[in-house]
């Protein structure tokens, strides 16, 4: 049992020890070890980890009838491994409902609210299940982290600080917290010092730190924000690409900052960037899976300038049996447009849908490219009425930064075409 409660903390902390975990071989393993195994797996939203996700479930399965809770437990497995995320969501809702305390259901509820872009569920549902936990239980600091980034992406900025240092005075060492905080500050534009607190507690850190990249990632987000573009490259090359495995779903984030760091300076020659990023994501046509991964592949694929290989993933996408919203297709469209010039399209594409970006999953900043590809390129086409839409309806434009006050200048050099009409 004490070995069950480890790998619950493991799990929910983001540390789950694989190897210690399966040590004895996969029968000797304890079977509500196995499922947090294939939770984890789960998380990682990459084809070949959801196989082995699969494997562990069909493990137990093999044992023969089960008890409630774990047929439950495995039939929202079940779901999750066939990419039916919302209906993975509801089942491990569902235990959670049924079964108060149950931190294992608790962090898979969050984590897929994450995965489908559902802000409001992953509020209310952890808001209600940290009240089914003592307060000296070894998992509720953790949970406070889970409850503090729920609140940020909701705009509770105030209270989601203060669920952070919560979590953070009961597990320093939590990552997920930290990084929740990381949010808050990026909300809040100060840039500065989001980019001195992510250094002080990556100091000393290694590889083997949970979300090590992604955390990099938004150190360099706020370098691109305060304008130090020399320090974004040495981020991207000797922190965001410096990886743990060869596979493409860890350069989610090297994706989206390269792709925002032409936006903002377009002189710099990055095509070596580009097909370095080509090649570890090449072999995902093939095993496309997650919408937010083919978004960031599909992305690749056009400004690599393999449009082959991105029509064919957009094609597979909309043929993989799960209902794509309109304006997923638009936005996909849209950066497609960009990277061949056709800003006129690319704006009027992703003007029209990027408030709509959410069923791609991820986080509100990851999903803030959308927004700042559309005002760009209504700003390259001269669609001054389209941009300033973008900018006073968007989020991205309510905090200051050197980059958005560049932003706001190339903006009031445009002359409205309404205006000319107006004072002839």
């Amino acid at each position: 049992m004490e070995w069950v409660e480890s790998a619950i903390i493991q799990l929910v902390s983001m540390k789950l020890d694989h190897e210690r975990c399966r040590a004895s071989g996969l029968s000797a393993t304890p079977v509500p070890v196995r499922l947090m195994l294939a939770v984890d797996l789960l998380c990682s939203m990459e084809r070949p980890a959801v196989a082995q996700a699969a494997a562990l479930r069909d493990s137990v399965l093999e044992n023969g009838p089960a008890d409630a809770r774990t047929t439950a437990l495995l039939s929202a497995l079940g779901f999750w491994t066939t990419g039916d995320l919302v209906a993975a969501r509801n089942g491990f809702q569902t235990l959670v409902d049924t079964y108060p305390g149950d931190a294992v259901s608790v962090f898979a509820v969050h984590m897929l609210d994450f995965f489908i872009g559902d802000g409001p569920h992953m509020l209310a549902s952890i808001a209600q299940a940290v009240t089914g936990f003592a307060t000296d239980d070894p998992v509720i600091g953790y949970l406070h982290g889970l409850h503090g980034f729920s609140l940020e992406e909701n705009g509770h900025i105030d209270a989601a600080i203060e669920r952070c240092r919560t979590a953070l005075e009961l597990n320093p060492d939590d990552i997920y917290a930290m990084h929740a905080m990381v949010h808050c500050l990026y909300e809040t534009g100060r840039h500065e010092e989001g980019s001195r607190y992510i250094r002080d507690y990556m100091r000393g850190r290694d590889a083997s730190t949970p979300m090590r990249i992604h955390v990099w990632w938004h150190y360099a987000l706020f370098e691109l924000h305060a304008g130090n573009i020399q320090e974004v490259l040495a981020c991207y090359r000797f922190a965001i690409r410096r990886k743990t495995s060869p596979r493409s779903a860890e350069d989610l984030d090297a994706v989206t900052l390269l792709w925002r760091l032409a936006l903002i300076r377009p002189s710099l020659d990055l095509s070596a960037y580009w097909r370095s990023l080509f090649q570890d994501w090449e072999p995902y046509l093939e095993e496309n899976w997650y919408l937010f991964n083919d978004f960031h592949a599909y992305l690749t694929y056009c400004q690599a300038g393999e449009y082959g290989h991105a029509d064919a993933l957009l094609e597979a996408v909309l043929a993989r049996g799960k209902e794509v919203p309109e304006e997923m297709v638009d936005i996909f469209l849209g950066f497609r447009s960009f990277t061949t010039g056709d800003y006129a399209d690319a704006a009027t594409r992703l003007a029209r849908s990027f408030g709509q970006s959410y069923p791609m999953g991820g986080s509100n900043a990851q999903r803030d490219v959308v927004e700042h590809t559309a005002v760009e390129a209504a700003l390259r086409c001269g669609n001054h009425e389209l941009a300033h839409h973008i900018r006073e309806t968007g989020r991205v434009f309510r905090h200051q930064s050197p980059v958005l006050r560049e932003y706001g200048d190339r903006l009031a050099a445009l002359v409205s075409p309404l205006s000319t009409h107006d004072h002839p």
